[in-house]
């Protein structure tokens, strides 16, 4: 930040980027924000570039990074512009990969709970069954593989 740079205290620039104040403060506690100047009172300073760089992080997670992928394009970026292009073209091909295997397991999810609903068993029926929770859910059966949830396997 040049020293004739106009600088912000951090409502201002929680008021424009559009993130909490606690928010702010959290990603500057883990490396993706820079710690601002301090006025003399004691009061966070930012300048224009860190209004930038909230907004940039807000956009990326919107693409589905992580805060973590994010910190490392921040830090690709410093390297260069390849550097960081590279790295970027890189980890969305494998969002996007990872994106199309969410959406075929939620495809199947969804056809399981058609599936369940179409074979309802009805109270009164439900009632003569041996179940440990509910006769719905327990009868029903489900595509999913076992042993994995939201692509992690079980512990």
């Amino acid at each position: 930040m040049s020293p004739n740079e106009e600088r912000h205290q951090i409502g201002e620039v929680s008021k424009e980027s559009g993130l909490s104040i606690d928010t702010i403060r959290y990603y500057e506690k883990i490396g993706l924000l820079e710690k601002p100047v301090r006025s003399e009172g004691g009061f966070r300073l930012y300048g224009r570039q860190a209004v930038e760089k909230l907004k940039f992080i807000q956009k990326a997670q919107d693409f589905g990074l992580t805060l973590s992928e994010i910190k490392q394009i921040i830090h690709q970026s410093e390297r260069g512009l390849k550097s960081c292009c590279s790295y970027v073209g890189e980890l969305l091909q494998k969002k996007l990969g990872e994106l199309e295997t969410k959406m075929r397991e939620l495809q199947e999810t969804r056809r399981d709970l058609k599936n369940l609903v179409k074979r309802w068993i009805p109270l009164r029926k439900a009632k003569t069954r041996d179940f440990t929770v509910c006769p719905q859910i327990e009868s029903g059966h489900s595509s999913r593989k076992r042993g994995k949830r939201n692509g992690k396997k079980k512990s």
